[in-house]
């Protein structure tokens, strides 16, 4: 994400009915929002380039779309290429990480400090190793699985010898198998990934930037795909509420501490959980919480 404390951003949507036929495009307290005719897919970068023209007048880089242009790989592509910046809610995911871990808590009655826990990032980042620091002085056990685990060595060691938290580091490319997890958060692993990991059949899985549709060997835990978040002001468009949320409030230069203030001081709060079927019940969580060991 780019851009300062006072950014503008656009909401980018399709009009909802057919007779729409023309670009519109208006700020409004900090949003830009822009509303596209509806158009066939021979179109689409034609479209696309028109949009990039009209937000370029308000001087904006970062666009958060709505759920069929999200969808729309060559719409994507092109607001990519000309150097606009598609809010997806992957970086507040970082921030409600810990909320999410505290309710998991919470619904399944079983302590944070006996979780044992599986990280998976490919990203090797400072805003990472934060995440890994916070998340393993609360819980029993961490384990990182990377493509770059080495370089998450040395905050490994740190953290051990200054606070006695752990965290285990597991590569990626192996297969790896982590029977006694109670919950995953997956930050940037692709589906397909899990192809080499064997999980707890009874564990939790978070993956919040990347749906995950089935899990092999028997797993009958619950998948998390995204979250309800509500905010001050319900969107005038169709966006995932994460992706929203993280226009309105995360900026890169805040820490994950601070963004996940700013989330409380603007009310932000965890409405629901969903997962393959809609809304997860607390009764759901309930009910795998008795196998958590």
């Amino acid at each position: 994400m780019h851009g300062g404390d006072n950014m503008l951003y656009a909401l980018i949507d399709c009009a909802p009915t057919k007779g729409f036929n023309r670009i519109s495009a208006e700020e409004i307290l900090g949003e830009v929002k822009v509303i596209i005719p509806k158009f066939k897919e021979k179109n689409t970068r034609k479209i696309a380039k028109k949009v990039i023209k009209k937000i370029s007048n308000y001087n904006v880089q970062n666009v958060v779309l709505g759920e069929k242009l999200e969808n729309n790989a060559e719409f994507c592509k092109t607001l990519e290429e000309n150097k606009k910046y598609i809010i997806t809610g992957r970086n507040i995911s970082k921030v409600v990480t810990f909320k999410i871990i505290d309710e998991i808590c919470r619904y399944t009655s079983f302590p944070k400090e006996k979780m044992n826990v599986v990280l998976l990032m490919n990203e090797y980042s400072l805003e990472n190793i934060e995440l890994i620091e916070l998340i393993a002085s609360e819980v029993k056990q961490l384990n990182v699985v990377s493509r770059n685990y080495s370089k998450y060595e040395k905050a490994a060691n740190r953290l051990f010898m200054q606070f006695g938290y752990v965290v285990k580091l597991f590569d990626s490319e192996k297969k790896n198998e982590f029977k006694r997890i109670n919950i995953v958060v997956n930050l940037d692993f692709k589906e397909e990934a899990f192809e080499n990991i064997n999980f707890n059949k009874n564990s939790i899985i978070i993956s919040l930037n990347e749906k995950i549709s089935k899990i092999k060997n028997g797993f009958s835990g619950i998948i998390v795909n995204d979250i309800d978040i509500i905010g001050k002001e319900k969107s005038t468009i169709n966006c995932r509420g994460i992706a929203l949320c993280e226009a309105q409030i995360y900026r890169p230069l805040r820490n994950l501490k601070d963004n996940g203030r700013i989330f409380n001081l603007e009310k932000y709060i965890i409405n629901g959980y969903i997962g393959k079927r809609g809304k997860i019940t607390v009764e759901e969580f309930e009910k795998i919480g008795k196998n958590f060991t």
